[in-house]
C-alpha cells in the first residue's frame, strides 16, 4: 500500500510540473541556437545580392549569415531592419518588398508577408497583436506612402494608413506611434502621430528638415533629431539647412535646439538620462534636462558610424567600411568610454537588434 501511495504522489507531481511548464511564456520554454544574444542586420550590396543577419551570442560567439545557414535561402535585397517580438523576429527586406517572419530562437522561417501592401518597407513596431510597417510605396511618387497594419496572429495585412512622404523610424508611446517623415529620396520635415485605437493619423507635427531618428526619455517625452538639408550638389534645387534637436510635449514642439547651418547630426539614442547623437565623426551627449547643446564631444567615442545603439549602459556602433566587404561592430562601455569588444559583421551593418 505504501508503494502504491508513493507512485500516486509521483504521478501527481509529474502532472503538476508538466502543467506549470506549459503555462510558461513560449520564449521561456524554447531555447535554440539564437536564444541568448543579439543580431546585426546587414543590408548587403546595393547593386544586387542579398542582405544577411549576424548573430553575436552572450558568450561572444559569432554566426555570420545566420538566417541562410538555417533555411538554405537568402533573405533578399536589402535587409533594412528587424523587430523582435515575443518568440518571433520580423525581418524587413526593402528592395524585395517583403517581411520575413522567423522563430526568434531557431531562425526557422515561419511566413513571408508581401503583396501590394508591402512596398519599399522600412521599419516595424508592435502594439498589442498588431505590427505597423512604414512603406515608401513607389519612391518616385510623393503621395502614396503608408503604414501597413499587420495582424500578428496570422501574418495578414488588415489595413493601411496613408502618411506623408518618406516614413522611416517609428516610436511607440502608449497607444500612439510617432512616425518620422524623412522624405525618402526627397526631403520632409514632419512627424505624424498615429492613434492605434482608430489606426488614423491624429496629429502632424512640423519639425526640422529631414528628421532622422527619435527616442523617448525616462519621462516618456519624445525627442526628434533632424539632420537638416545637406550641402546641395550640382543641379540640386534645395538649400542647405541646419540640424535641429526637438523636444515634443503633448504632440506640440516644446523646445528646439539649433545646430549651425553646416551641422547635420544623426543617430539619436538615450542612455539613462543622457541623449546621445553623432555629428561629424564625433559622439555628443546631452542631459535630458539641459537647456543648451553640449559643445564638447566624447573623444573616446570618435567614429563615422553607420549605425549606433545604446543598450544597458553600452554603446554599439557599426562601420560599413568600403560598403562592399565585411563591416565591423565596436562596443563601448559608457561608464568609462572604453572599447569592450570588436566583431566582424556582414556587408553594410545597418542596425543592432536586441
Amino acid at each position: 500500500m505504501n508503494k502504491l501511495i508513493k507512485l500516486l504522489w509521483l504521478f501527481i507531481l509529474t502532472l503538476t510540473i508538466t502543467s506549470c511548464g506549459d503555462d510558461l511564456p513560449i520564449d521561456q520554454q524554447e531555447v535554440g541556437d539564437f536564444s541568448y544574444g543579439y543580431f546585426v542586420t546587414n543590408e548587403g550590396p546595393f547593386s544586387g545580392g542579398s542582405g544577411t543577419l549576424t548573430f553575436i551570442g552572450d558568450d561572444d560567439t559569432v554566426i555570420q549569415n545566420a538566417y541562410k545557414n538555417v533555411n538554405n535561402e537568402d533573405l533578399g535585397n536589402i535587409v533594412q531592419s528587424m523587430t523582435v517580438h515575443n518568440d518571433k523576429v520580423y525581418i524587413v527586406v526593402n528592395n524585395s518588398h517583403k517581411i520575413v517572419v522567423a522563430n526568434r530562437h531557431t531562425l526557422e522561417k515561419i511566413a513571408i508577408i508581401d503583396g501590394d501592401n508591402i512596398n519599399n518597407p522600412r521599419s516595424m513596431v508592435v502594439v498589442g497583436n498588431k505590427g505597423y510597417v512604414s512603406n515608401w510605396g513607389n519612391s518616385s511618387v510623393a503621395t502614396d506612402d503608408f503604414i501597413a497594419v499587420i495582424d500578428l496572429t496570422d501574418n495578414t495585412i488588415s489595413s493601411t494608413i496613408p502618411v506623408g512622404e518618406g516614413p522611416e523610424d517609428m516610436l511607440v508611446v502608449g497607444s500612439k506611434i510617432y512616425v518620422n517623415l524623412q522624405g525618402g529620396y526627397s526631403r520632409n520635415n514632419k512627424v505624424e502621430v498615429i492613434d492605434t485605437t482608430s489606426n488614423t493619423v491624429s496629429s502632424t507635427i512640423t519639425v526640422g528638415d529631414v528628421p532622422n531618428s527619435l527616442i523617448k526619455d525616462s519621462n516618456g517625452t519624445v525627442w526628434v533629431l533632424c539632420g537638416g538639408n545637406p550641402a546641395p550638389w550640382q543641379g540640386a534645387t534645395f538649400t542647405e539647412t541646419n540640424g535641429k534637436l526637438i523636444k515634443i510635449v503633448n504632440d506640440v514642439v516644446d523646445t528646439t535646439f539649433e545646430f549651425a547651418t553646416t551641422e547635420h547630426p544623426n543617430q539619436l539614442n538615450i542612455n539613462s538620462t543622457n541623449l546621445l547623437y553623432t555629428l561629424d565623426g564625433k559622439v555628443y551627449t546631452l542631459d535630458d534636462t539641459s537647456t543648451i547643446l553640449n559643445a564638447t564631444a566624447i573623444d573616446a567615442l570618435d567614429g563615422y558610424y553607420y549605425a549606433m545603439k545604446a543598450h544597458n549602459g553600452m554603446l554599439y556602433t557599426t562601420n560599413a567600411g568600403d560598403y562592399a566587404s565585411e563591416g565591423t561592430l565596436k562596443i563601448f562601455d559608457l561608464s568609462n568610454n572604453n572599447v569592450v569588444n570588436t566583431f566582424s559583421t556582414g556587408i553594410i551593418p545597418g542596425s543592432i537588434v536586441f
